[in-house]
C-alpha cells in the first residue's frame, strides 16, 4: 500500500476511550506510547453534569502534570506528545448536554469540546441513532442547524453511534469533513458480529472518505468478524481491507477502549434515563468487557504496530494510520470560522 499524501512525524492518536480516567489508566497510555487519546465526557448526561466532569477532568490534569495535559489544537496534541505525555481531547458520545440549545455548542468549545456524536443508539431532536427500525436520518431543521453550529465553531462530528441515513445526510450537509471515531466495516465483519448496527456499510466508508473523513477502527469483541477468538492477523486484515477501500489516508484507529466500570455503568450506557429496559440485552453474569488477548489494554499498541509492519504496511502508512490522519483532520476542523 502506497500512501497518497506526504506522512508527518509518527505520533499515535486513540480516537476513543472510555475507561474511568486514573493515573493507573494514564500509565497505560504511556507503556503503550499513545500520545493522544479522545475520552468521553458524556453519553446521557446533561450540561450541568458534563461541567462537573469536566472540573474532575481538570483536577485530574493537576494531579498527573506529568502524564497527560489537555489538547485543544492539533499543534497543542503536537507539543504535548513531544513533552513525553499524552493529549487529553474533550468529545461527547450524544449532543445531550447542549439540551437543545444551539448557544450550548459554542460554551462547550470554550471549554475544551472538541468530538461530538450527534446522537448514541437512538432518535433525539437532531438525528437517528444506529438501534431504531425507522431510519429519517438528520432533522431537516434542528440536525442541520446543529451541524452548520458544528462547523462554525469548530467541532468535528462524529457519527459512530448514527444511523445509516444519518450518517449520509451528515456527510453530505457538512461543510467540513467528519469521523467515525470509532466503527468497523459491515462488509468486513459480516452481520452476524453482535454490535451489527454499529457498523457501517461501505457505501459510508466511501461517501465519508471521499469528503475527506476519517474511520477509526476498533478491537472491541462485540464489533469483530469472530468476536474474542478474533486474532490479531484478523484484526490487521480488517485495517488492510478497509485501507483498500477507502484509501489508507481515511483510516486510524478509534479502540473504544474501557475498563474500570461496573454493570451499572452498561446499564446507563444502554438507557440512560429513558428506559426501564435495555434496547441491546445486557447478560449481567457475563464480564462487563472483553478484550482479545492481544489487546488486553493500550499497552498493547506497540505489538500491535509490530504485526502490521510484518503485514507490509510501510512507515509512511503507519504514520498516517497510527496518527497522521487524526492530526490532519483536527488541523482543518478544530479551527473555528472566522
Amino acid at each position: 500500500m502506497l500512501s497518497k499524501v506526504e506522512a508527518p512525524d509518527s505520533i499515535l492518536v486513540d480516537c476513543l476511550q472510555y475507561s474511568r480516567p486514573s493515573r493507573d489508566r494514564f500509565l497505560e497510555w504511556r507503556a503503550g506510547k499513545v500520545d493522544a487519546v479522545h475520552v468521553t465526557l458524556a453519553v446521557w448526561e446533561g450540561a450541568r453534569e458534563t461541567l462537573s466532569v469536566i472540573g474532575e477532568w481538570h483536577d485530574l490534569f493537576a494531579e498527573n502534570a506529568d502524564l497527560i495535559a489537555p489538547a485543544r489544537t492539533a499543534q497543542e496534541v503536537r507539543e504535548i506528545a513531544a513533552s513525553g505525555r499524552t493529549a487529553v481531547i474533550f468529545g461527547f458520545q450524544n449532543t445531550t448536554p447542549f439540551e437543545d440549545d444551539i448557544r450550548m455548542v459554542r460554551v462547550f468549545y470554550e471549554l475544551g469540546v472538541r468530538i461530538v456524536q450527534l446522537t448514541y443508539n437512538t432518535q433525539n431532536s437532531i438525528a437517528t441513532g444506529c438501534l431504531e427500525d425507522r431510519d429519517a436520518g438528520l432533522s431537516q431543521h434542528v440536525g442541520r442547524q446543529f451541524v452548520r453550529e458544528m462547523n462554525e465553531v469548530g467541532m468535528l462530528i462524529d457519527l459512530s453511534h448514527c444511523s445509516e441515513q444519518t450518517c449520509l445526510d451528515t456527510i453530505e450537509h457538512s461543510r467540513d469533513p467528519v469521523a467515525l471515531t470509532h466503527a468497523n466495516p459491515l462488509e468486513f465483519v459480516g452481520s452476524d458480529v453482535e454490535l451489527n448496527r454499529r457498523a457501517k456499510s461501505t457505501t459510508v466508508l466511501r461517501e465519508l472518505a471521499a469528503r475527506g473523513g476519517v474511520v477509526g477502527l476498533s478491537p472491541y469483541v462485540r464489533m469483530l468478524r469472530h468476536g474474542i477468538d478474533t486474532t490479531e492477523s484478523e484484526f490487521v486484515d480488517m485495517v488492510a481491507w478497509t485501507a483498500e477501500q477507502v484509501g489508507v489516508e481515511h483510516v486510524a484507529f478509534g479502540t473504544d477502549f474501557y475498563t474500570g466500570y461496573g454493570i451499572d455503568a452498561v446499564k446507563w450506557w444502554r438507557m440512560g434515563r429513558w428506559g426501564r429496559e435495555s434496547p441491546i440485552p445486557i447478560d449481567e453474569s457475563a464480564p462487563v468487557v472483553e478484550w482479545p488477548t492481544w489487546f488486553e489494554s493500550p499497552r498493547s499498541f506497540p505489538t500491535l504496530i509490530e504485526a502490521m509492519q510484518e503485514a507490509g504496511f510501510t512507515e509512511a502508512d503507519l504514520q498516517l494510520i497510527l496518527g497522521g490522519n487524526w492530526l490532519r483532520l483536527f488541523e482543518h476542523v478544530f479551527a473555528p470560522s472566522r
